[in-house]
């Protein structure tokens, strides 16, 4: 009859302490959690004084940023990097990002989403941004839809296309300036071209089958 006080004693001693590190966590993390999306009509607002955040899932195309009202992931608009690791779910999507750049091997793709990754980065944490949402949900996930734009007045998702890290198969929509949809992607499209004549990123990576040239 003692042991089982005493064990059931322990287990409530041990309940005890589970909930106050809950407690403490949640009162760790709350300020942290994304901020809620406010009405828009459907219109872009600006994310008061944006600031890149280290996140492990950040990639090229989709990164985690701090603002004013919290902190918000964000998906680009236009463009999608290849993705930085394998595994089951996105096994379809590397191959269909290895024959967009013309017949990749899946390890090449791999390649190049790291380098997105470090490209988004680098510019994010280097240079001055600005982000504008609607707040449009990217399926049924926390990330939104967003545009990242650089004091040059160059688009985040002009200069993946430029250094030709990333393909334009994604949602688009009309540009905060009121820059239609089809013009914006008609302007990705000239950057592609030239990436390609240029053999930036990906374009520039030996393909499988390509002859090998004669030494």
């Amino acid at each position: 009859m003692k042991r089982r006080r005493s064990n059931l004693s322990r287990n409530l001693w041990a309940l005890v302490w589970v909930l106050v590190i809950a407690l403490q966590l949640w009162d760790h993390f709350r300020g942290k959690t994304t901020a809620p999306r406010p009405e828009t009509d459907g219109r872009f607002v600006t994310l008061a004084n944006a600031r890149f955040v280290q996140d492990a899932n950040n990639d090229g195309d989709s990164f985690k940023i701090a603002h004013d009202g919290g902190e918000q992931v964000l998906r680009l608009y236009f463009v999608d990097c290849p993705e930085k690791r394998q595994y089951k779910l996105v096994e379809g999507r590397l191959k269909d990002q290895a024959g967009y750049f013309g017949g990749l091997s899946i390890p090449q793709t791999l390649s190049v989403g790291q380098e997105a990754k470090v490209f988004t980065e680098t510019r994010l944490r280097e240079q001055r941004f600005t982000v504008q949402t609607r707040w449009e949900r990217v399926y049924d996930s926390e990330r939104v839809y967003a545009m990242v734009l650089f004091e040059d007045g160059e688009d985040l998702a002009a200069k993946l296309v430029k250094a030709g890290l990333c393909r334009i198969h994604t949602k688009g929509t009309m540009m905060p300036d009121g820059q239609r949809e089809y013009d914006f992607e008609a302007r990705l499209r000239a950057l592609e071209k030239e990436a390609k004549a240029t053999q930036r990123g990906a374009w520039g990576k030996p393909k499988r089958g390509a002859a090998k040239p004669k030494t």
